[in-house]
């Protein structure tokens, strides 16, 4: 959608680094520190894991502690600043980018706390076995999470995507019989559908390795149930067929369903606009955004949207968009001018 402005938001994209990136760098060196000075002190094994009784059952070199802060602790924050950098740099901007810098250095907070914690409470032990229980690390940690997460939202800009008026498409000139017809399909980029689908197969994999190394069955069929579920919302949701025609604006998915349809008596206006996935909807997909618009959002760039009589805003991205939304203009026009 077009926002007032287009120029880069540097202060948005400056703050962002620092609490997404910055931040998290310097709890992961701190908690490194203090783990060094730490390991002298600790047995040789520690406990790295807790059952749900809170008591330790796997263990670990106690070298590995220092390492993991830094994989954990660094890698979620650094996953999301090169997934929201370059909408950043483009000039995009919106709440979603705010709690994005904010979920990376609450992860980094959450991690740096409690791996300092669970290997400080093993200093001075003769054994990894009697490691004590984990709830007061649990809980620092999120607490240290939470009020870190905070922060870094409330030091981000406060920068919202202007929902100005739209000015409708420009109608094409239909006569008062003619027939039109308006087809094509819109897919998610392929880079992003191969992440969904290794997504689903990490999670196929690990179902089908946990039930073969014995694990609990609940823990296994939840894996299996994830992994179905996801297929499903994958395979019906990375292609949709869109047409304008009499009827009005369909929008259906390639496999039949979802679908959705506004018909040209709900149309008050139809336009071609520009969407941010990431700025507008936070992320890709069927999404919700603020202004009262829902969205089958698979791409960047240009849309067809349109101003339901009840104020609701429907969105979808599609090639040649503006032909799209100049016809249902056109359509919507004509259906109302007839007695």
């Amino acid at each position: 959608m077009t926002v007032d402005g287009t120029a880069p938001s540097r202060p948005a994209l400056r703050r962002f680094m620092l609490v997404a990136v910055w931040l998290p760098v310097a709890l992961v060196v701190l908690a490194v520190a203090v783990q060094l000075l730490l390991l002298p002190q600790v047995p040789a094994t520690i406990a790295v894991h807790w059952n749900a009784s809170g008591e330790a059952d796997r263990f670990a070199p106690a070298w590995t502690q220092p390492i993991a802060t830094v994989v954990f602790g660094l890698g979620v924050p650094v996953l999301i600043a090169l997934t929201s950098r370059p909408g950043l740099r483009r000039g995009d901007h919106g709440p979603t980018y705010s709690l994005m810098g904010a979920t990376a250095a609450a992860v980094s907070a959450m991690v740096s706390v409690a791996l300092t914690w669970t290997l400080a409470m093993q200093a001075g032990l003769d054994g990894s076995a009697d490691a004590p229980a984990v709830w007061p690390a649990l809980v620092a940690s999120l607490a240290a999470a939470a009020v870190v997460g905070v922060a870094a939202w409330f030091l981000q800009p406060r920068e919202e995507w202007a929902d100005a008026a739209i000015p409708p498409a420009r109608p094409l000139a239909l006569s008062s019989h003619e027939q039109a017809l308006w087809m094509r399909t819109t897919s998610i980029a392929r880079g992003a559908a191969i992440a969904i689908f290794a997504g689903v197969l990490v999670i196929a994999v690990s179902a089908a390795v946990a039930g073969v190394t014995g694990a609990d069955p609940l823990l296994v069929w939840l894996l299996v149930g994830t992994a179905v579920l996801l297929l499903a919302l994958a395979a019906t949701t990375l292609a949709f067929h869109v047409r304008v025609d009499d009827g009005g604006l369909h929008v259906e998915s390639v496999l039949g369903i979802p679908r959705f349809h506004v018909p040209l008596a709900d149309i008050e206006s139809a336009a071609r606009v520009d969407v941010d996935p990431m700025g507008e909807f936070g992320g890709w997909g069927l999404r919700l955004s603020t202004g009262r618009r829902f969205g089958v959002v698979l791409r960047a760039g240009a849309a067809i949207e349109v101003l339901r009589r009840s104020g609701k805003r429907f969105v979808v991205t599609v090639d040649d968009a503006a032909t799209g939304a100049a016809l249902l203009e056109a359509l919507a026009n004509r259906a109302a001018a007839r007695p």
